[in-house]
């Protein structure tokens, strides 16, 4: 049996962070396609904020943006998994990772977060949880601002002939890529096609799909980079 390729269908920027971790943790290489199914515009006369001292990240993409927009680095940020986390260590922000969902930042904002803190959600126009309005029903004063547009990217021909021809294991961080990516396979024949889901929710929109998926044990990098290595081992103790 060949080896399979690695579709990486995030933007690249996180899918290369990750795979870096990834060959860091185990030491494996392996044929890997980038086809990012989703891309981002950023927004243009944003008006930035005087009174931040709280910012609250979910993508490397906010971190990015962000960034640019302001030398700024006083505000503390959360962040909702390691990899946006160090992004922002990287830009010089004091960040700490929640290393989970959305849900676990919002944990980690409520036990962190004073009663002066004036904190901002950067984000892109489509978010599954609204941190900002979550914290606004608990009290909490917080604003989101949106940084970016998010839009559908085409696999390009030479993930479609992957897909068709050779054994692919497809990583899946969210449900918007997964949704995405669903939306140009239908129908398509797959020869040997397998997810590796972040969530539960990252894997529902796959669910019609006759493919094998495998959800982590965790909502975290760690636990992905686990699931991939042992998805790889077991294709090379079956070759």
């Amino acid at each position: 049996m060949p080896d399979p390729f690695v579709l990486m269908i995030r933007p690249e920027p996180q899918s290369r962070a990750f795979l870096k971790a990834f060959t860091a943790r185990t030491g494996l290489e392996t044929d890997v396609i980038f086809s990012p199914v989703l891309g981002t515009v950023s927004r243009q006369g944003i008006a930035l904020p005087a009174d931040a001292s709280l910012l609250v990240f979910t993508s490397v993409n906010g971190v990015a943006l962000w960034s640019e927009l302001t030398p700024d680095r006083k505000p503390r940020a959360f962040c909702v998994g390691e990899n946006t986390a160090e992004a922002a260590r990287a830009q010089g922000f004091a960040a700490e990772s929640a290393d989970g969902t959305g849900e676990d930042l919002l944990s980690l904002i409520l036990s962190n977060a004073q009663e002066c803190d004036r904190i901002y959600y950067l984000s892109g126009n489509f978010a599954a949880l609204d941190l900002a309005q979550a914290l606004q029903a608990r009290g909490v004063n917080a604003r989101r601002i949106v940084l970016y547009d998010q839009l559908p990217l085409p696999l390009t021909h030479t993930a479609l002939d992957v897909l068709e021809r050779k054994p692919v294991i497809v990583p899946v961080f969210s449900p918007r890529t997964a949704r995405y990516f669903v939306d140009q396979i239908a129908g398509m024949p797959m020869h040997d096609c397998r997810f590796l889901c972040i969530s539960a929710n990252a894997a529902a929109p796959l669910k019609g799909l006759t493919a094998p998926i495998e959800i982590a044990s965790a909502p975290t990098r760690d636990a992905m980079i686990t699931a991939l290595d042992v998805t790889l081992r077991n294709f090379t103790a079956k070759a």
